[in-house]
């Protein structure tokens, strides 16, 4: 069995079955799946939170608004393992009452991280937001061996971004992992700043340096704007190209760092990219971005984007802390 079978065959039913206990009221096998060590993050549907106390807090409270589920289904797209890191993205479907309201349908688009301690998978980081109704949602298809992937129609992209080396700091004592163990220090050495600037060039309307980042070996995904999923590079580097023609260049890119981790192959990065625009008919606007990493010849390379708008009321500054 490879690593990723044997990581999902451990994690992705119990998971499953946790979301559900969750959206009928009960938080119990949530917090059990979840770690207690920092750095664990939210971008939630309905709030965004840093830190594991605060999450399970959070966790406590969408319980008692949450009723009626009915219909629950995980459909993954692509999932991917390597030494202590390990994630999973796809959509969750269900029926459920929100505060005594009416049964309704929703579909979500959910990226989790996981991390293993004392031999158990942990999740650290949950971003999940809202498909939008006049996206459809993609087609099961065939899982290649070794990695699980699934096509689906392609959503519309974002804008641009500049440089800020400190931005590594804001991760602070207590959302700091053990370089030594995880390799995060060099990672963050090398692949954060790069990352920082090939989105400042991106909204400058310069393709190549995001198709330099981005992995062309599978599974390569990315869920951007509010749309299906675009799944393969093919595709991906496809939505790119089309994406840049419409790109209007912006004054500034800032990048605030949430929370970050490394393990094997894999590492992710957590954050707010604000992008803001000269006086005119384009608004400044932050996006809560979730990149995930894979390691290849030696080099980091993007394998999944998630970016979506703060829900409604949120803190946009990685200072502040709410799910």
């Amino acid at each position: 069995m490879s690593q990723l079978d044997d990581f999902l065959t451990q994690t992705l039913a119990r998971q499953l079955d946790a979301e559900q206990a969750l959206i009928n009221g009960d938080p119990g096998p949530r917090l059990a799946m979840w770690s207690t060590q920092d750095p664990v993050t939210v971008f939630g549907a309905e709030k965004s939170v840093i830190g594991s106390e605060e999450a399970r807090q959070v966790f406590r409270w969408l319980a008692t608004r949450f009723c009626s589920c009915t219909d629950y289904r995980f459909e993954l797209v692509a999932a991917g393992a390597s030494g202590d890191l390990a994630y999973t993205l796809g959509y969750e479907r269900f029926s459920f009452s929100m505060d005594g309201g009416p049964v309704a349908p929703i579909t979500l688009r959910v990226t989790h991280v996981y991390r293993r301690e004392d031999g158990e998978w942990k999740i650290v980081h949950r971003h999940a937001d809202s498909l939008m109704a006049d996206q459809t949602a993609p087609a099961e298809a065939p899982a290649p061996a070794g990695e699980r992937q699934r096509e689906a129609s392609p959503p519309p992209a974002g804008r641009r971004s500049t440089s800020r080396p400190e931005q590594a700091e804001r991760l602070g004592p207590a959302r700091t992992l053990a370089a030594a163990e995880t390799d995060l220090a060099d990672f963050l050495a090398t692949a954060l700043p790069r990352q920082v600037e090939t989105e400042s060039a991106w909204h400058q309307r310069d393709l190549d340096a995001r198709l330099a980042l981005w992995s062309t070996r599978e599974p390569v995904t990315l869920f951007g704007g509010g749309g299906a999923c675009v799944s393969s590079s093919d595709e991906v580097r496809r939505n790119f190209r089309t994406a840049v023609t419409g790109i209007v260049p912006c004054r500034s890119f800032d990048y605030d760092l949430v929370a970050a981790g490394g393990g094997g192959e894999l590492a992710y990065t957590v954050g707010y990219e604000h992008i803001s625009f000269d006086p005119g008919p384009v608004q400044d606007y932050t996006l809560r971005v979730t990149y995930l990493y894979r390691r290849e010849n030696g080099e980091w390379k993007i394998v999944h984007r998630h970016a979506d708008v703060p829900p409604t009321g949120q803190p946009l500054r990685a200072g502040a802390s709410t799910e």
